[in-house]
């Protein structure tokens, strides 16, 4: 069933070099990792020989560059300081671009609703222009998901319209909020340029309390149905990554030999 490579997603971690990170993931059998546009990652501080380091690197332990993740601390509905975050996810682009990667992949608030006009505008006008200056680099910027169901996602990113826009698949985020993950990856198709392999019994951050199973009585809470998932993937083609989003409060070796040892049974 599953046809998609395992990445892992590297998580900032003061106390260890990002090499260091890359030749563990090589070690334990990762084909690509995601990396955070963050602390020495910052595209403001990784100089031109940082970075044509880092791309040795991944070539020498012969990992792919996935995507990298960009921090955002506010949602993209206000007008306050938007130029500044717009700069700042121009710069991922580009650095993303120069890093051989081609996803960027973002939290971006939740979706308005059309009865909220105004920051549905402010809104829809910045993922537009975001879809832009992804496309213009050479890269995609990818949603991802949690915020709202996968349909109203998808309504959203087929209302913009843009190869630069695209969605991330987050079962973890879309269980802790109560959406339904096999239902959302169903209704995002060809929108999905990336997957992460996670659920929300142990989310690689806390993001607070895990609501009712969006399957209903008899499921238990956060718990994904892995097997309804690969399918759902495999349903709508999808062949890229699938990125293991470990809990930094555990050692990563063992999560990630157990979810690459339950995909070898599919």
């Amino acid at each position: 069933m599953i046809r998609s490579p395992l990445g892992l997603r590297l998580l900032p971690d003061p106390d260890r070099p990002v090499k260091d990170q890359l030749r563990e993931a090589a070690r334990l059998g990762a084909r690509g990792v995601v990396l955070d546009a963050s602390g020495d990652l910052n595209p403001s501080r990784l100089s031109d020989t940082g970075r044509r380091d880092l791309r040795h690197t991944l070539r020498s332990v012969e990992l792919s560059l996935i995507a990298l993740s960009l921090p955002t601390r506010r949602p993209f509905d206000t007008e306050d300081q938007l130029d500044d975050r717009l700069a700042r996810a121009s710069a991922a682009f580009t650095l993303a671009f120069e890093l051989g990667a081609k996803l960027v992949l973002a939290r971006v608030g939740a979706v308005p609703p059309e009865a909220d006009a105004p920051r549905r505008a402010v809104f829809s006008h910045a993922l537009s222009e975001l879809s832009v200056r992804a496309d213009h680099r050479g890269v995609r910027l990818a949603v991802e998901t949690g915020s709202e169901s996968g349909a109203d996602l998808q309504s959203f990113l087929d209302a913009i319209d843009h190869p630069g826009l695209a969605a991330s698949v987050d079962p973890g985020a879309l269980l802790r909020l109560g959406h339904d993950p096999i239902e959302a990856t169903r209704a995002l198709g060809p929108h999905v340029a990336h997957a992460y392999a996670r659920d929300a019994t142990a989310s690689a951050i806390d993001e607070g309390p895990v609501s009712a199973h969006p399957r209903g009585f008899g499921f238990a809470p956060g718990v994904l149905d892995w097997e309804e998932y690969l399918g759902a993937l495999e349903e709508i083609n999808y062949a890229g990554f699938l990125t293991i989003w470990p809990d930094p409060r555990r050692p990563i070796g063992p999560q990630f030999s157990a979810l690459a040892d339950r995909f070898a049974r599919f």
